[in-house]
């Protein structure tokens, strides 16, 4: 039995209860409901008694809280050169930041979905920071904390329509992992004593790993990591969840962009380690929050993409203005293929459906011999691994592998024949290999003689115990 909370400043009523999922909201009980209401005040008075408008709205974690030049609301000297990175790129007159040290999308999707997003005239641009304690902190998966970042997404887009969102992705973070190969790769190092170096001490045998690297007995330098080497022992979801946040941007028709940042922060080591990347001390000095100076090289890269959103067209899946079906553009095909074969009535509705399903959907034409794929979302894209020269044009059954089993398959065909939906789990295969368990739902799609033209594909991963605990409009994962 566990005797100390796990995390009790995330827990009001019972400390050791399970801790919320990264989608579902959730309030913390120390000090930061004090920075909530500050955030609360500022929001509902940008713009108001000739206090200057909002253009610009950071929202996230320390990283963001920083901004303000304070941790926990307490101004501290030190952070005061990042206040002034901050203001000196985005003027106090445009722009805020709303950070709270700690949070993880749980606690910043019960901030904004209570009072936060109050303005009386919205931002323009909503930059969202936020997942790092997610995955460093509570160890939450990748498509888990992609769920949470993706739930608050849709909280601001629901409650400021118009404004674009950007996201940043999450940063490049320590610790270094362990370089010895085996079953002790990628696990996180022992940590220095508090001023005691910049190294990670290695294991005993990662230390016979370097010797035997170095040829090297003695010298006591072999025997320690970087703390800023990468990759880190988070490398792998941070990436994994950067690549899902790129599709959900891509998929969003313009409502949100997407910032590649980890570039800023990292510098090649030197050559004899074959050109891997480490964190840059000087932009990011304990390895996760950037310095003023890693401020300043990352607003010289976000300001540009935050005004190029700004400035962007109206989305093109916009209720309010231009709206359009997805694979109407001039030249007649988007990268996701075309929808100009469906019935003319439904063809709207269900571009709307394919462009902001958090599901894998593709759309097969049951008018043509095979039933070759005409359209797929990002979703399926990234789900399956394949990009869209490998998946237009092509029968659904070219996901299948061995361990497809043969019943299902034919139960899905008896249904296609009939022109009946098909509902259950199915196993496919992502382009590298790695077994995929579906729910999957196949409808057909009538044409204005009421014979089925098309049938549209609907999958998530069935990964049942990771998404048991989330509500049911965030069950999915975008990729594994």
């Amino acid at each position: 039995m566990r005797t100390v909370p796990r995390d009790a400043e995330t827990h009001e009523d019972d400390p050791f209860a399970a801790r919320a999922h990264a989608s579902r909201p959730e309030r913390r009980v120390d000090a930061w409901h004090s920075l909530h209401d500050t955030f609360v005040r500022e929001a509902k008075e940008a713009g108001t008694a000739g206090r200057p408008r909002c253009r610009t709205l950071f929202l996230g974690d320390s990283i963001t809280e920083a901004l303000r030049g304070s941790q926990f609301g307490e101004l501290y000297d030190e952070l005061a050169a990042r206040r002034e990175a901050f203001e000196a790129t985005f003027p106090l007159r445009e722009a805020r930041a709303f950070g709270v040290s700690g949070d993880r999308t749980q606690h910043l999707l019960w901030r904004v979905r209570n009072g936060e997003l109050a303005f009386r005239h919205p931002p323009g641009v909503v930059v969202v920071c936020v997942g790092t304690n997610n995955l460093g902190r509570d160890n939450d998966s990748a498509a888990d904390t992609f769920l949470g970042i993706r739930a608050v997404v849709l909280e601001i887009l629901h409650r400021l329509p118009g404004t674009r969102v950007l996201l940043t992705g999450i940063l490049p973070r320590g610790p270094g992992a362990r370089e010895c190969g085996g079953e002790d790769a990628r696990k996180p190092l022992t940590p220095p004593a508090p001023g005691e170096s910049a190294e990670y001490a290695a294991p005993g045998d990662a230390r016979e790993t370097v010797r035997s690297l170095t040829s090297v007995t003695e010298d006591s330098s072999a025997f320690r990591v970087s703390k800023y080497a990468q990759p880190g022992v988070h490398t792998r979801a941070i990436e994994d969840v950067n690549a899902k946040l790129r599709a959900l941007a891509g998929g969003s028709g313009g409502s949100v962009g997407y910032c590649e940042s980890s570039g800023v922060f990292l510098v090649k080591r030197d050559e004899r380690d074959g050109g891997a990347f480490q964190i840059h001390a000087p932009l990011m000095r304990d390895a996760l929050h950037p310095t003023a100076e890693g401020l300043r090289r990352w607003f010289a890269v976000l300001r540009p993409a935050v005004e190029a959103l700004r400035a962007a067209p109206a989305p093109r899946e916009s209720w309010y203005e231009g709206p359009r079906a997805l694979g109407d553009e001039p030249s007649g095909v988007s990268r996701n293929g075309s929808l100009r074969s469906v019935n003319e009535g439904a063809r709207l509705a269900l571009s709307r459906l394919i462009a902001w399903s958090p599901h894998a959907l593709c759309v097969c034409d049951a008018r043509v011999s095979d039933l070759p794929i005409v359209f797929a979302n990002d979703n399926f894209f990234t789900q399956t691994g394949y990009g869209a020269d490998e998946v237009l044009g092509r029968n659904c059954r070219f996901l299948q592998g061995k361990g497809t089993d043969p019943e299902t398959v034919a139960e899905m065909r008896l249904k296609f024949a009939r022109g009946e939906e098909f509902a259950g789990k199915v196993l496919n295969y992502h382009k590298n290999g790695v077994p995929l368990m579906n729910s999957l739902v196949v409808s057909p799609l009538f044409d204005a003689k009421g014979n089925v033209s098309h049938y549209i594909g609907i999958q998530r991963l069935a990964t049942a115990q990771a998404l048991r605990e989330a509500p049911a409009e965030y069950q999915h994962r975008a990729a594994l």
